[in-house]
């Protein structure tokens, strides 16, 4: 697979050559971090910078194989488009629901009133 052609930072490139080939040894976002002496937070930040470059990256959410890992196959690839179009649409109806809630000037219980100011 053709590799990205955007310039990559010199953390980018080191938590990269840290990511195994394929899906079947995948590599944690916690041994990511410790290994790249970073926080989860900032490899899952670093991954999706990486992804947007065009790097095939792939991750898996199985119990004894989750991680990270280099896609190497069509079928890897497919599988992280699918997964990553699921988590798109889930987050775009949980978005819409919370929009027509709003749109609607419905409160929410316990929260503070956001379509009436008292100013007294």
């Amino acid at each position: 697979m053709k590799p990205t052609n955007k310039k990559l930072t010199k953390f980018e490139k080191q938590v990269l050559k840290c990511i195994p080939s394929g899906r079947k040894h995948p590599i944690t976002s916690n041994k990511l971090a410790i290994i790249n002496n970073t926080t989860k937070r900032n490899i899952t930040y670093t991954i999706q910078k990486l992804r947007i470059k065009g790097v095939l990256i792939g991750s898996s959410r199985l119990k004894d194989k989750s991680g990270y890992y280099r896609i190497q196959t069509m079928i890897e690839f497919f599988e992280v488009v699918g997964m990553l179009n699921s988590e798109r649409n889930t987050l775009s109806k949980t978005i819409s629901a919370m929009m027509n809630t709003f749109n609607s000037g419905t409160t929410l219980s316990g929260q503070q009133d956001l379509f009436e100011f008292d100013e007294d």
